[in-house]
């Protein structure tokens, strides 16, 4: 509980004084998305969708927009990456790389799914516009963020 508490701290740090700076043009990666892939395979499913409603609460609160959309929506990825991890393999580099992007476009498409429901028509292709860099740029800054650790082992290796 401890070690959540404190990566929730950080993530939410960053996300607010970070993200601004490499931002590319209006497109940044979710930090906090990161955060529920990242706590999701180290817990149970029930866990992981708990820890991912109270991430998406803090990513709503931030965001402005409707309380509760990221909540479920975090909470249904953190359920499924953590079913996902216990099922499947994902320790490889490119599992790890595809289950981030899907993981980050299944998440906006769920959130404007929800937002078009609730709040009426809402169009689509400037949606895509943003929805698909953001993924992408998300899933590259997660997977650069889970090899930093061995580009670092390597580099002490070096020297």
């Amino acid at each position: 509980m401890r070690v959540f508490v404190l990566c929730l701290l950080a993530g939410v740090s960053a996300q607010t004084a970070l993200l601004s700076t490499v931002s590319l043009g209006d497109i940044r990666p979710d930090l906090l998305l990161l955060l529920v892939f990242f706590l999701s395979p180290r817990v149970s499913p029930e866990t992981a969708t708990l820890q991912g409603f109270i991430i998406g609460l803090c990513q709503d609160a931030l965001s402005g927009g409707p309380l509760g959309l990221r909540a479920f929506v975090y909470a249904f990825l953190g359920f499924v990456a953590a079913w996902l991890s216990h099922d499947l393999y994902t320790e490889k580099p490119l599992a790890q790389f595809w289950l981030l992007l899907a993981g980050a476009g299944v998440a906006g498409v769920l959130a404007f799914g929800l937002l078009t429901f609730f709040a009426g028509a809402l169009p689509i292709l400037p949606a895509l516009w943003v929805l698909a860099p953001e993924a992408l740029y998300t899933a590259i800054v997660g997977f650069l963020l889970l090899r930093l650790p061995q580009v670092r082992a390597a580099l002490v290796r070096t020297t």
